[in-house]
């Protein structure tokens, strides 16, 4: 349970969380009304029963009343139909062995002593409560002890039928109900409602977010409320602070090289002119630095082109570009690059980034194989959005053990083809730096393939 919360979404919740306090607290309110109505019905039909019992207390203890076989004319004919549920009866000297006189509907039956008798607040000689009738209907009782004016003390109660105070409650509960139903779902949809309104502001920000990040927009553009006004105020400055700092890099990262490229070739023009086991070592050892050099300062342009936002390259033109130039490269040797690239397939990343980690890939199949290099690209739609480009070779291939070598960086496996053993580790650390993947697998034509997987933008058109 715990997790699904974790997961919903903040409107969710909010609807949620609306719709569990609505709902305990219509279901408080429903019980409570219930009660109080329940409580009302009974004092009403409790008057009733008193304005009777007062009617019959009155008639016993009439001083011109001598014969108390029938006390008094209640008024109400139920208490001359049998087993109405409506009775009364009068048990002369108050301990149950006089005389008992009855109402007609009790038809030779006799009321039972209550039970749990309670007393009236407002009299404390009158008892009320439930009893079982004589046919077994639930009845309401009211009793209290009168002493005539002969000294004879009696026993007098009045009794109705209880289930006329379960039908008024019933009937009040069905349209309680439907209102508290309509009210609870009218407090949904408000809730529902509000929060969407509420919500609206962060959605047009997430959207803003989204299409920053794939490419369709460079800054957060638009009105919102104050809540949310300064931080898409803020997330503008970090994005011109990012790219503020990405073309810093990159200016630094030319400076270096510039600055570097001369004293290099000083070094590498006065070690030409030195003969014998020294002038080698340094020339040696010029190329060394000037290809560690190149290694890591293009590191560090990768570095600092992978955190710019709002970037997209389409493959197919890319693909389409190293095609037509390794077609010239690869005419003396009759190796033919055939694509299959979905138009509208976006990588999410710089646009010469693609074109190294595609370059080198693609040269690197072509020095292997012996007539084709295929290049096909497909949208993987996983958690999240990738893209495989796979470049095939139907060359000799690579044995399993020796792939893992041959992305390490200065590994050469062959020196007999021209090379300088840093393609495929550029390429795989390029694609890590953009959350991507290198992997070398078998190819379809026999001989290795490259898979590169990097992260996309959109399905194909």
């Amino acid at each position: 349970m715990m997790r699904l919360v974790a997961r919903a979404s903040l409107s969710t919740r909010m609807i949620v969380g609306a719709l569990l306090s609505s709902l305990t607290v219509l279901v408080a309110a429903g019980v409570i009304l219930s009660h109080i109505h329940r409580q009302a019905t009974e004092q009403a039909f409790d008057e009733r029963l008193n304005v009777y019992l007062q009617a019959l207390t009155g008639g016993l203890a009439s001083p011109t009343e001598s014969d108390h076989s029938d006390p008094a004319d209640l008024g109400d004919p139920k208490f001359d139909l049998p087993m109405s549920g409506w009775y009364w009866q009068i048990d002369s000297g108050g301990d149950g062995k006089g005389q008992t006189i009855a109402s007609p509907s009790l038809f030779g039956s006799r009321l039972p002593r209550m039970v749990t008798p309670t007393l009236r607040t407002s009299s404390s000689d009158i008892l009320q409560g439930y009893v079982k009738g004589p046919d077994d209907r639930n009845l309401r009782v009211m009793e209290r002890m009168v002493l005539t004016p002969d000294g004879v003390w009696h026993r007098l109660r009045v009794a109705g039928d209880a289930d006329d105070i379960e039908r008024a409650v019933q009937a009040f509960r069905f349209p309680l109900l439907v209102t508290f139903g309509l009210l609870g779902a009218t407090i949904v949809f408000l809730t529902a409602l509000q929060v969407w309104l509420g919500m609206r502001p962060l959605g047009r920000l997430s959207t803003a977010l989204s299409d920053i990040r794939t490419g369709q927009a460079d800054r957060i553009d638009g009105d919102y409320p104050p809540d949310l006004a300064p931080l898409a105020r803020e997330l503008n400055l970090l994005i011109d602070s990012n790219r503020e700092i990405m073309e810093r890099a990159r200016t630094q990262v030319g400076n270096l090289a510039h600055a570097l490229k001369t004293p290099l070739s000083v070094i590498a023009n006065e070690a030409a002119a030195i003969d014998g086991e020294v002038g080698e070592k340094i020339r040696e050892q010029s190329a060394v630095i000037g290809t560690q050099m190149n290694w890591y300062l293009e590191r560090a342009r990768t570095a600092a082109a992978s955190v710019a936002l709002g970037r997209a390259t389409e493959l197919a033109p890319v693909i389409g570009g190293l095609a037509r130039v390794f077609a010239k490269l690869w005419q003396s040797r009759a190796v033919t690059l055939v694509y299959d690239v979905p138009s509208g397939l976006c990588f999410r990343g710089e646009k010469q980034d693609l074109e190294e980690m595609l370059g080198n890939l693609i040269d690197n199949a072509g020095k292997w194989a012996a007539s084709q290099v295929s290049v096909t690209a497909r949208l993987n739609e996983g958690p999240e959005l990738f893209v495989d480009v796979m470049i095939d070779d139907d060359g000799p291939g690579l044995a399993k053990d020796l792939r893992v070598e041959a992305m390490q960086r200065g590994r050469r496996l062959d020196e007999t083809r021209p090379g300088t053993g840093l393609g495929l580790a550029i390429v795989a650390d390029l694609a890590k730096l953009y959350g991507g993947q290198l992997m070398l697998e078998d190819s379809s034509l026999g001989g290795l393939r490259a898979r590169l997987r990097l992260p996309a933008l959109q399905s194909p058109s």
